[in-house]
């Protein structure tokens, strides 16, 4: 049996979004409080965490701070996959490219006045991030509106997305501010099998070459 779960948002903050569309793709159901309408509620999530931040997520006796999947999933082990049920693991998205939180010596490296950020590492030739044009250097800085604390924060965001979703990002790159659209693509419809060649008909010969190998996603990595 699924435990009680309640959120506190407000409507502009992206978070609360990504965490609701996660309960609704896991078949998750809950109880929302906005709290820039309900003082009697921003008042009971401020005794439960003693700050003011959103989103706040209570899942029976647990609070957790933020959007946080990994942490969600631990505490709804019996969530859906991801379509609103349970069953086979729902189609997972990446940026394709690896990154890195970015760190005070990094900022002060670039110029940047502080440590909010994650940097880019190698892209995957024809991946998301590099069809939106990110390229290895470049430092995100925001999501939307919002700043971009660290890798984890990036993860967490696109964790919640799925294939025909998309992602607006603010980036950093020598000193010039720009903004991204990260598309990740809807699956391709499946194509029709061909038919079973019938007895005494003649079967194509099999194709021997090496297919290339699929370069696969590149890791995001923390610094060590």
């Amino acid at each position: 049996m699924q435990p009680e779960v309640v959120i506190y948002t407000t409507p502009t903050c992206a978070y609360c979004a990504a965490a609701k569309r996660w309960f609704k793709d896991h078949g998750v159901s809950y109880t929302e409080h906005d709290v820039s309408r309900d003082p009697v509620k921003a008042t009971e999530m401020y005794r439960l965490t003693g700050q003011g931040s959103v989103p706040v997520i209570r899942i029976g006796g647990q609070v957790m701070i933020g959007f946080d999947p990994l942490q969600l999933a631990k505490l709804l082990p019996d969530a859906g996959n991801g379509n609103g049920a349970a069953g086979p693991s729902a189609e997972k998205v990446s940026l394709g490219m690896a990154a890195q939180s970015l760190t005070q010596d990094k900022a002060d490296e670039l110029g940047l006045p502080s440590a909010f950020g994650v940097v880019v590492g190698p892209v995957r030739q024809g991946g998301p991030a590099a069809s939106a044009g990110l390229r290895e250097g470049d430092v995100l800085v925001g999501i939307g509106s919002y700043t971009l604390q660290n890798l984890a924060q990036l993860q967490g965001v696109v964790a919640a997305k799925k294939p025909g979703d998309s992602i607006d990002l603010r980036v950093w790159r020598a000193g010039e501010d720009l903004e991204v659209t990260v598309e990740f693509p809807a699956p391709e419809p499946e194509t029709p099998q061909a038919a079973a060649p019938q007895p005494g008909a003649p079967e194509a010969a099999p194709d021997t070459a090496d297919p290339e190998a699929d370069a696969g996603d590149i890791p995001a990595t923390e610094p060590g």
